[in-house]
């Protein structure tokens, strides 16, 4: 009888683990479908912030042979709205999180306008709460 009464309190400790599995992994295909989508392409890289509830897609694609001469295509997503935030692309550009709900956008120029601007001229901010973009200098827009 006690083995009976053990083997049921497992296989229902088991199934509550599997039903818990099961509906957040269905949660995940919904925001990568969403990327998927909003990118025509297949993601290669899904990075969420450290929170959980936003997730930043990615797609490098080279567009020669030349190294380093590509475009990276992004797509920012609110998880639990499955809703997209803010999409683009960057040739020859990087984007990452750098707080909890901040991304760091690099966008170099071709050719930059003046010797005295730096990398940061070229780096904005993206704040997921906000959903406002500001420079690395601290101006918004």
């Amino acid at each position: 009888m006690r083995v009976l009464i053990s083997l049921l309190i497992i296989s229902i400790i088991g199934g509550c683990a599997k039903q818990s599995t099961t509906s957040s992994n269905t949660s995940m295909e919904n925001y990568k479908k969403i990327a998927y989508e909003s990118l025509s392409v297949e993601p290669v890289q899904f990075s969420e912030n450290s929170q959980k509830d936003y997730l930043l897609a990615t797609y490098y694609k080279n567009e020669s042979n030349v190294a380093g001469n590509g475009t990276l295509k992004y797509v920012i997503i609110n998880i639990a709205e499955e809703k997209v935030l803010k999409e683009g692309s960057l040739p020859e550009g990087k984007i990452n999180w750098i707080s909890d709900y901040e991304v760091e956008i690099f966008s170099p120029p071709g050719i930059p306008k003046d010797h005295s601007e730096t990398v940061d001229d070229y780096k904005t901010i993206y704040n997921v709460k906000t959903e406002k973009l500001s420079n690395k200098k601290g101006a918004n827009y």
